[in-house]
């Protein structure tokens, strides 16, 4: 019997709730990304944000608003408690997932925006992956011209302010792309493990930023009891790590540019099929061999 859910008991009503609650969330994203260390550039305007008195009122607001949300959502659905605090949990610890799913709503369906609650499968997922292929080979071309102000700016960029921000702002929407687009298609993947590890460089892309900034906030809270060198070498991790992430999109775009080309695509499959057949050869003669060892018997 077929896992996926059916139309006939797809969630009704609550559309401009949703709508707002994914608002909500993507303004919480958007906020996160604005502080996150996504280059060598625009450090001086993350440090104004992250002290504006506004900051952390608007983010806690924001957060709050998702938490009391879903626990109202906890009374309002009819799937299982257990599922309910399960997404509870997910979208009170992590509350960009508030824009794919909501603790009122039943396993096995997620949120689009114009299109309301649709069906996680196979089909939805091959569907929003055409949708969102050009639009995201658009947004990761962006790395080509942050590139080019980050290698003729050097060390100087910051001396331009007004093209370290413009830098910063532009690395801050390829990331919420991103991040949003992994939201939609692994909540959408029928099998989420699988996507995760088949689409591993994206995970690279959204997690990199957020590990330097957290090695950052750690080497500068503990300042006063680590010497100069210690924080001096935070820094460089934090610029080894804006490198990795740049890598990671060139070869990102690189694959989807790969994608958008039928033939090429077709042959890279076709060899990926040939290494899968070999493999699989290779293990059943293994198989084959470990059976007729069992099968033997016990010498005297």
């Amino acid at each position: 019997m077929s896992n996926v859910p059916s139309h006939d008991t797809a969630p009704r009503g609550g559309g401009l709730r949703h709508g707002l609650m994914l608002a909500v969330s993507l303004a919480f994203l958007c906020t996160m990304g604005l502080v996150l260390p996504h280059g060598d550039s625009g450090d001086a305007f993350r440090e104004w944000l992250i002290r504006h008195p506004g900051f952390r009122p608007l983010l806690g607001g924001l957060w709050g608003i998702v938490v009391v949300e879903g626990l109202a959502g906890l009374f309002s659905s009819a799937d299982t408690w257990k599922g309910r605090l399960r997404r509870f949990l997910l979208t009170a610890l992590v509350p960009p997932l508030r824009m794919v799913t909501a603790s009122s709503k039943p396993l096995g369906w997620f949120w689009l925006p114009g299109a309301g609650w649709r069906p996680a499968g196979e089909e939805m997922s091959e569907k929003l992956e055409q949708k969102l292929a050009l639009p995201m080979v658009i947004l990761t071309l962006l790395v080509l011209p942050v590139l080019g102000a980050e290698l003729t700016g050097g060390e100087t960029l910051e001396n331009h302010p007004h093209m370290a921000l413009a830098t910063h702002l532009t690395t801050c929407v390829i990331w919420i792309g991103f991040t949003v687009e992994f939201l939609w298609m692994v909540t959408a993947a029928p099998n989420k493990l699988a996507y995760c590890l088949q689409n591993w460089i994206n995970l690279v892309i959204i997690l990199l930023p957020l590990a330097a900034f957290l090695r950052v906030l750690t080497a500068f809270r503990l300042a006063r009891m680590i010497r100069a060198g210690k924080l001096l070498r935070a820094y460089r991790l934090r610029g080894l790590w804006s490198r990795l992430w740049r890598l990671a999109l060139l070869f990102n775009l690189v694959e989807r540019l790969h994608k958008r080309d039928p033939a090429k695509y077709c042959a890279a499959l076709e060899q990926k099929i040939n290494d899968l057949e070999e493999q699989l050869t290779e293990a059943r003669a293994k198989l084959d061999a470990a059976r007729e060892k069992i099968t033997q018997p016990p010498s005297a």
